[in-house]
Order: C-alpha cells, then sequence, then structure tokens
C-alpha cells in the first residue's frame, strides 16, 4: 500500500487554505455583528426585530450564493480541472471579501456578501474533492480531514480577531477589519496554487495518463520501495477503474437518476443537511448574541466564542488524527453483557459520526433544558443554569467537532466515482448550505422570539440522523476510491485493498505484460 509522503501533506494543506479561507470568511459576519460600531453604522438597534430581519436576510443571500458557488464549482472542476477553479474560487473570495469589508450602506452589504458567498461556497466544494483525490487510502481520512480543521480553525481565527478588533476605539474598524481579513487567506491560497499539482484522478479522466503518473509518484512515492511497485500498482488501479467510469455520462441528472449514483447522493446529502440539522451552524454563527441572552456582557461574549471555536478546531484535530483507524460511521462490535468500561470505550471511538450526533443530542437536550427552566427567570438559581446552559455548548462543539466535522466532509467526498465527484461533492455542499439558508437566516429571529424551543427542534432533528447513520451508511474506511465502488453495487475492475498475494503477483504481471506492448508499440512506431 502507498505510503503518505511529506510533500503529500504540505500540498494538502496548502489546498485547505481554501477551507480556512470559508471558514474565516463566514465567521468574520458572526463577529462583526457583536460589534457595537456595526449597528451604529448602518443605524440598526441590537436585538430590535428590524436588525434580525437585516441579519437573516444578509446571511440568507450568503447561502444563496454559496448554494450557486457550490453548483458551478462542480462543472468548472469537471472542464477546466480542479486546480483551475480552486484558483478562480479564491480570485472571487478576494473581491467579494474587499467589496463586504468596503460596504457603506445595507443594500450594498447584502449584494456583495452574495458575490463572497459563491466565492467561499465554491472552494467550500473544491478543497474536500482535491484532497480525496491526492490522498492515498491508508490516510485519506487525515489528508481530506483537513478540510475541516482548517475550516474550523479559521472560524477560530476569524474570533480572535473579532475579540481584538473589539477593543479597538475605532467603531467602524471593530467590525470592518475583521470583514477585510477575509482576502488574506485567499490571497495565499492564490499565490499556494501555483506550487500545487493537478489532481492526478482528473488528469487521467482527460486521457493525460503519463502527467497523471509523473504528479502520482512525487505524490505518494516511497523511499523503501525504490522500483514504486505500490504506486505503480495504485496507478494501475486507478487508471483502469477510471477508463470505465469515464466512458458513463457525468451530469446532475445522471446522478439523480443512476440508482447507485442516487444512494451516493442521498448519503452524501443526508449527512451535510443532518449537520446543520443538529444545529452546529446556528450556535456558531449566533453564539455571541445566545451569549448576550445568557448574560454575558461587554467582551465576554466575543471571548466565550474564541474559546469555542478554540475547542471546535482542537476536536477536528483531534479527528483527522484518528478518522483512519475509528472509521466514518459505525463499526459493529458485539458487546457482550458486562462488557468492561475500555470494551465500550473503544466501541464508542470506532462510530465517528454515531457517536458525534448522539453527543450532541446529549448537549443540546441539556441546553434545551437549561434555557427553559432557569435562564428565562431573574433568580439566584438562573446563574446555575447559565454556566450548564455554556457548558452543554462546549459539549456540543467538542462532540461536533470530534466526531462529525471532519468525518462529514470525508464521507461526502469519498463515495463518489471520479466521473461524477465533482458533481456529487457540489450537491452536498449545496445540501449544506441550503440546510444553513433553513436553520441560520431565521436564527436570530428564532432565537429571540421562541427561545429554547429552537433547540428542542435540532434535539429532535438529530435524533432521527441517529436512526438514519445506524440502519443505512455504510463504512468506507481504508479501501481506495476505486474499490468503494463495489459498496455501491458497480463493477471494480482491480481490487488491491484485500488482495491475497497470489492475486497481487498476477496484477503485476498483468502491468508489466500492458508495459511491455506499450514499450513495443513505441519501438516499432
Amino acid at each position: 500500500m502507498t505510503k503518505t509522503t511529506l510533500y503529500n501533506v504540505l500540498v494538502g494543506m496548502t489546498v485547505a487554505v481554501g477551507s480556512f479561507t470559508y471558514g474565516f470568511g463566514f465567521a468574520s459576519f458572526a463577529t462583526s455583528i457583536g460589534q457595537p460600531g456595526f449597528f451604529r453604522y448602518f443605524n440598526l438597534e441590537p436585538n430590535g426585530a428590524y436588525a434580525n430581519h437585516i441579519i437573516g436576510a444578509v446571511n440568507a443571500l450568503f447561502f444563496f450564493g454559496a448554494v450557486v458557488g457550490g453548483l458551478t464549482a462542480g462543472p468548472v472542476a469537471d472542464h477546466w480541472g480542479r486546480r483551475i477553479a480552486l484558483i478562480s474560487a479564491a480570485l472571487l473570495s478576494v473581491i467579494g471579501g474587499a467589496l463586504t469589508a468596503g460596504s457603506v450602506h445595507v443594500a450594498m452589504l447584502i449584494i456583495v456578501r452574495v458575490l463572497q458567498g459563491a466565492g467561499l461556497g465554491a472552494l467550500a466544494t473544491l478543497t474536500p474533492i482535491y484532497l480525496a483525490e491526492a490522498s492515498t487510502p491508508s490516510k485519506r481520512g487525515m489528508l481530506t480531514g483537513l478540510h475541516g480543521f482548517f475550516m474550523v480553525s479559521g472560524y477560530n481565527i476569524s474570533a480572535w480577531v473579532g475579540y481584538g478588533a473589539s477593543y479597538s476605539t475605532n467603531l467602524t474598524f471593530g467590525w470592518r477589519g475583521p470583514l477585510a481579513f477575509t482576502c488574506v487567506p485567499a490571497l495565499v491560497l492564490l499565490i499556494g496554487c501555483i506550487w500545487v499539482p493537478e489532481s492526478p484522478r482528473w488528469l487521467l479522466m482527460k486521457g493525460r495518463n503519463d502527467q497523471a503518473w509523473t504528479v502520482l509518484s512525487r505524490l505518494h512515492s516511497d523511499a523503501s520501495d525504490p522500483d514504486q511497485l505500490a504506486t505503480n500498482e495504485e496507478f494501475y488501479q486507478m487508471r483502469k477503474q477510471i477508463e470505465l467510469e469515464r466512458t458513463n455520462p457525468g451530469g446532475y441528472w445522471t446522478i439523480l437518476t443512476t440508482p447507485s449514483y442516487a444512494k451516493r447522493a442521498f448519503l452524501s446529502c443526508f449527512v451535510q443537511y443532518a449537520a446543520n440539522a443538529s444545529g452546529g451552524l446556528v450556535i456558531n454563527y449566533y453564539s455571541v448574541i445566545i451569549y448576550g441572552n445568557l448574560g454575558m456582557t461587554g467582551h465576554m461574549p466575543l471571548l466565550l466564542y474564541a474559546f469555542y471555536t478554540l475547542v471546535g478546531a482542537i476536536g477536528n484535530l483531534g479527528s483527522l488524527l484518528t478518522l483512519d483507524w475509528t472509521g466514518r460511521r459505525f463499526v459493529r462490535y458485539p458487546l457482550a453483557i458486562g462488557s468492561c468500561f475500555v470494551d465500550v470505550l473503544l466501541t464508542l471511538l470506532n462510530q465517528a459520526l454515531l457517536t458525534g450526533f448522539i453527543g450532541c443530542l446529549v448537549a443540546l437536550i441539556i441546553e434545551t433544558a437549561m434555557i427553559a427552566e432557569f435562564v428565562v427567570k431573574d433568580s439566584a438559581a438562573s446563574v446555575a443554569g447559565q454556566k450548564a446552559a455554556i457548558f452543554a455548548i462546549f459539549l456540543f462543539v467538542f462532540a461536533y467537532g470530534f466526531f462529525i466535522d471532519a468525518a462529514s466532509f470525508v464521507y461526502s467526498s469519498e463515495i463518489y466515482p471520479t466521473n461524477i465527484r465533482s458533481r456529487g461533492v457540489a450537491l452536498s455542499t449545496a445540501t449544506y448550505f441550503t440546510a444553513c439558508i433553513t436553520f441560520v437566516t431565521p436564527g436570530a429571529t428564532a432565537i429571540a422570539n421562541i427561545s429554547w424551543r429552537y433547540f428542542l427542534v435540532f434535539a429532535c432533528l438529530t435524533t432521527v440522523t441517529i436512526i438514519v447513520i445506524y440502519f443505512f451508511f455504510p463504512e468506507t474506511k481504508g479501501k481506495s476510491l476505486e474499490e468503494l465502488a463495489e459498496i455501491f453495487g458497480d463493477e471494480v475492475i482491480v481490487h488491491l485493498t484485500d488482495a491475497t498475494e497470489a492475486e497481487r503477483q498476477e496484477i503485476d504481471m498483468k502491468m508489466r505484460k500492458e508495459k511491455a506492448a506499450l514499450e513495443h508499440v513505441e519501438g516499432t512506431a
């Protein structure tokens, strides 16, 4: 099996700056609406009905732009390549970020936030596609998990920037500064893409086999294997499978009308919608407002938000380091009656998505109960209730970050064959942003008007998610992208992961025969 090289990791981290750009750009507005200067500049009343409607409109149109950007990124990545698509999305993000920071009235803010959303939505789509296609089977969870880690790190750095900006005596800079800084990571990505190679799988889809081999051999070369036997086997498997897949159509309509493709689309779209239906982005986006409602004043809501996103980033780091061991969704380990605590713990650790949603459900129940019973009342007991509510929020983000964030994006990007991967991931990302419109857009108004009942909605939806994941989600860890086709009933040309020594020797013999035949043709030409 091929090994993950330092070069592979560095390329992955460079591309993952796109995830950081999305996270920073998304969260920058969340910190800006926590600044008094924002409301004063736009003549809005904090927590007022009109202000909540304006914030909701800005969010809705941002996510609308993200949906459009994500769906457009898929065809662009297929036609012009993953690298060119990344460059285009980064450039659009720079322009959108600059215009957002320079907004002079509410109408301009709403319009340019759509443009920024399109660029950031495209980056959120393209980054996991590239990371999955450039990864080795054994470390695909780690490398594709960089998307979630860098995205939440963007949230966190944005939170600290917002917290620092809150101390500025220039109230306008307090909210414009965080928005302006969104251009920086996008520029870093633009420069980094000069060095990033094209996806080897996309090159194979276009029949550019020599270029694909050059890229793959550099990404997955192994100093202990001077003949690059493992890399040659991986390339052979990729080439043979993609030769089959590129004869199949790859449009959006094909995904929805081909049974095996439609099943993939359901799984990837469901897990993205479910991640939002847990309330994750609502809590993230409106946590500054939530902390204010819990009695926190001054700089404290922004400080708590900064630590909240830090816990999420740490959780994502733990996730990408363990995901290739734990698996994506659920491994059914039998538990005999009287199993010891260690057995139970190991079983839970092997249930990434399922365990994450269970943890989020527990946190949501605590949060709902504390807000309903204590926070809305003016009593000494409410202090304890506030502390418990804040604890529940941090418990939620740890469970979400460690078990859901990275795993959901890894799962969505790895289950598609190469001919539909970009469009399939685009559909799941568009679903993610559609869920944002569904839950985040009315968030400010819902939190103000129905309070704890909004969290109860998330608890009910998360319960449904747990049931669906338990019964319908297959495990994907350890297999190559090409071998995952078998899980969904599609043909796999070459099996490597579970091949016996005899089968591997047979594969090597076929490779040598093909190479000899090619050299013979070239020699007689």
